[in-house]
């Protein structure tokens, strides 16, 4: 009687390893890694109870959905199971940044990147741009620059209507690993880039202004990159997050995968995410090094994720 306990345990544990994926892999590993740098760092990172709790909840969110799709199969608990992955890649990304500023108060390398663009460009490539800047191009470039979040989760879900959830996993599972690794890097370079250094953040606004909603976009992309509305120092608050670019890195990905899956959508996403990688250095958020960084990185962590998502699968016997 007393063993009953530990076997019904056991078969929750055979159950979730066995209809698990390589994403949740993934995400149990950040979630451990930034778990413990927040413990380490405790008292140098703000909220960080509330992400070692977070933390918590997507580990235990990943697990019920997926013991709860296994065991019932209904069609809620299965959409959780493919798309928890989308709020958490936003989750970690905040939970990178806070941390990041805990490792590195004051430590900034943009000087480093700015030397980098002047030695390949002979100038200052934000600046440069700058003397082309017309409203209707930078309203178009803001536009396309906040659908960064939006383009992947577009191509998940014409998966899920096509009811391919084969190919959905493994997009799934190749956009994480990107993004992750992504995050991961930023610790070897913080930087903020050129809006602050080459720039006066405050003279943004006139210098390259939109028509209609670049000035909202503008100040809903600052609230997600860490910076208060009205905050009096900018350039303290927000993330160092310009090294590698993830919005190059994670866009060419995913129009990448939009051709290998035959996306319908797939030629709107070379529009938009090649207006998008561009508009990383017009709008002033990246050196041209972040971006061919970024795009550098695609080369290598694409073809690497294959081979890292069968040895995980063989390793722990999972699907």
């Amino acid at each position: 009687m007393s063993s009953s306990p530990i076997l019904h345990l056991r078969d929750v544990w055979d159950r979730i390893r066995g209809n698990a994926l390589s994403v949740d892999v993934y995400t149990f590993i950040v979630v451990v890694l930034y778990s413990i740098a927040t413990l380490i760092f405790y008292p140098r990172i703000p909220l960080a109870t509330s992400i070692l709790f977070q933390n918590a909840l997507i580990v235990s969110v990943v697990g019920a959905s997926i013991l709860l799709t296994s065991m019932t199969g209904l069609q809620l608990f299965r959409f959780v199971r493919y798309f928890y992955i989308v709020p958490v890649i936003y989750m970690m990304y905040n939970q990178t940044n806070l941390i990041v500023h805990a490792v590195y108060p004051t430590t900034l390398y943009d000087g480093m990147l700015i030397s980098a663009d002047r030695f390949l460009f002979g100038v200052d490539p934000t600046v440069w741009l700058g003397q082309y800047a017309v409203p209707a191009i930078t309203e178009y470039l803001q536009v396309c620059y906040f659908l960064f979040y939006l383009l992947p989760v577009l191509q998940a879900i014409e998966l899920w209507r096509r009811g391919d959830l084969e190919k959905l996993a493994s997009f799934g599972t190749a956009m994480a690993f990107c993004y992750f690794i992504s995050y991961l890097l930023y610790f070897a370079m913080p930087a903020i880039g050129p809006r602050f250094t080459l720039h006066a953040y405050e003279s943004i606004g006139t210098e390259l202004p939109g028509l209609l909603l670049t000035d909202i976009l503008r100040g809903l992309v600052d609230a997600g990159g860490g910076i208060p509305p009205g905050a009096l120092e900018p350039a303290r608050w927000v993330n160092r997050d310009c090294m590698p670019s993830g919005h190059t890195m994670l866009t060419i990905t995913n129009i990448i995968l939009a051709f290998r899956n035959r996306s319908r959508l797939r030629w709107l996403f070379v529009l938009i995410g090649g207006s998008l990688v561009f508009s990383t250095v017009y709008l002033r958020y990246h050196y041209v090094v972040d971006v061919l960084v970024g795009a550098a990185l695609v080369a290598v962590c694409l073809p690497l994720e294959r081979p890292v998502d069968r040895w995980i699968k063989t390793r722990l016997q999972i699907t």
